[in-house]
């Protein structure tokens, strides 16, 4: 199967390895080679973040607070110059979550969230001994207080069932001498007199577990490090587990499919060579011919906070998401705050008639908002310089920036209809006057953002 390298498969590229892309970024990357263009969204320590992040400090999102935290966050989603490094860090929150219900102090979830955007990439080694060492994580998952004598299991199963292995590759037995290892990584500082925010990870020797553990048919005196590289280290008849199990859960987060066996086999393969670099097995996604095949396209439900930041970026609006955040339990997701370790389902899951309800309402909040503050787009900027003399012209313009022109016929004439229409809905004609781009190319925008087809990405 060959790849047809073409502006369609370069935003689909935006569009996954992203948060979706203006026709600039578009075009900028459709005129790179696909290795190329890959490269530049995989390779993004090359990009500065200077100018960005003085910016969004300005922003003076309060951080101490978890619709700040939110805020922050989708603003990153939305205005990065590094949209993978975003997509990363917003695929491990989702993978290896932790809630603030119950951690309750912002400062460790937002720490946690900069540990995943710093490790987004690299060895996968390295990001599950941190993650494993996290307070918020300790914290979520209970090892903080798991010690010698009163073991408690909770991370130990899902460090292999969600975070490392899947199901059905380990034992009871596993998950308890696992535990044991375990043992003894704790943390301090954590109490309501500092918020619960200054809770640091600490080795608790007197915690420890000192005995023999065998762990998935290994034995030694391990501890966390060691019980670590035992599971990471686990190979079966088909080879590396942990490989198999990220390659298969990072192809379905940017391909929006199941991994076909022979994509597993060959991500593993990856992974092995790689050293387990997390980074060259996204690359090979990226790569593949079957992540651009007709299948793989606009088969992702984009979830409420996607389409939060998908909206922004791809309107080149601005915003300081308190709409977003405000949004966001309507819309089925309150960012930082899942109700259990699982997290959130992927998919269809996403879409019913409460939450649909609620995007439609964030949608009109960005396109009927003409002020300053909150989140808005400029209609007229976008129309400068294009042929907006006729409706069909705008309303392909605008399908084309949105990536929705994949209706039907139908569904088409039914949006030129709609800008051809007199303001009592009789029949007229689209004229490009001002007052018209400011009603009509506002309402067209908000129907195409909340069609069908702009719920996929």
């Amino acid at each position: 199967m060959g790849i047809t390298w073409n502006r369609d498969a370069a935003a689909h590229l935006l569009r996954r390895a992203g948060f979706g892309g203006t026709p600039k970024e578009v075009d900028g990357l459709a005129a790179l080679s696909l290795e190329q263009a890959v490269a530049s969204l995989v390779d993004y320590d090359a990009i500065s973040l200077d100018a960005y992040e003085t910016a969004l400090a300005a922003r003076g999102y309060d951080l101490t607070r978890l619709s700040g935290l939110q805020r922050w966050f989708l603003d990153r989603m939305a205005f990065s110059p590094r949209p993978l490094e975003e997509k990363m860090t917003y695929f491990w929150n989702l993978h290896w979550t932790s809630g603030l219900s119950k951690v309750k102090g912002e400062t460790l979830i937002l720490n946690q969230n900069k540990t995943e955007r710093a490790l987004a990439m690299g060895k996968f080694d390295d990001l599950v001994v941190a993650l494993s060492q996290d307070p918020a994580m300790l914290v979520w998952l209970d090892n903080a207080t798991n010690r010698v004598g009163r073991p408690n299991e909770n991370y130990a199963r899902e460090l292999m069932e969600l975070f490392t292995l899947g199901i059905d590759q380990y034992t009871q037995t596993d998950v308890t001498e696992v535990a044991r290892a375990l043992t003894g990584w704790t943390v301090t500082g954590y109490n309501r007199a500092t918020n619960y925010d200054a809770a640091t990870f600490v080795v608790r020797a007197d915690y420890h577990d000192g005995g023999s553990k065998t762990i998935l048919g290994k034995t030694g005196n391990f501890d966390g490090y060691g019980a670590i590289d035992v599971i990471l280290g686990h190979i079966d008849s088909a080879g590396s587990v942990s490989g198999r199990f990220l390659g298969g859960k990072l192809w379905t987060f940017f391909a929006g499919t199941y991994a076909p066996p022979y994509v597993v086999d060959e991500l593993q393969s990856v992974y092995t060579a790689s050293g387990h670099s997390i980074r060259e097995v996204v690359r090979a996604i990226l790569l593949h011919a079957e992540f651009y095949a007709a299948h793989a396209r606009k088969a992702w439900v984009r979830s409420p906070v996607e389409y939060a930041a998908a909206s922004v970026r791809m309107l080149e609006g601005q915003s300081d998401f308190s709409a977003a955040a405000n949004a966001l339990a309507g819309m089925g997701q309150v960012l930082f705050n899942p109700s259990d370790a699982k997290g959130w389902e992927w998919g269809e899951s996403w879409l019913n008639t409460g939450s649909l309800f609620a995007r439609v309402s964030l949608a009109n909040t960005l396109c009927t908002n003409r002020g300053a503050k909150g989140t808005t787009f400029d209609p007229a900027a976008l129309l400068a310089g294009e042929d907006a003399s006729k409706a069909e012209d705008v309303v392909d313009l605008f399908a084309a920036r949105l990536n929705v022109g994949d209706v039907s016929s139908e569904a088409r004439a039914a949006w030129i209809e709609y800008m051809n229409a007199n303001d009592d809905g009789t029949p007229g004609r689209w004229t490009n006057t001002p007052d018209n781009v400011d009603k009509k190319v506002r309402g067209l925008a908000h129907v195409l953002l909340t069609s069908p087809s702009f719920q996929l990405a």
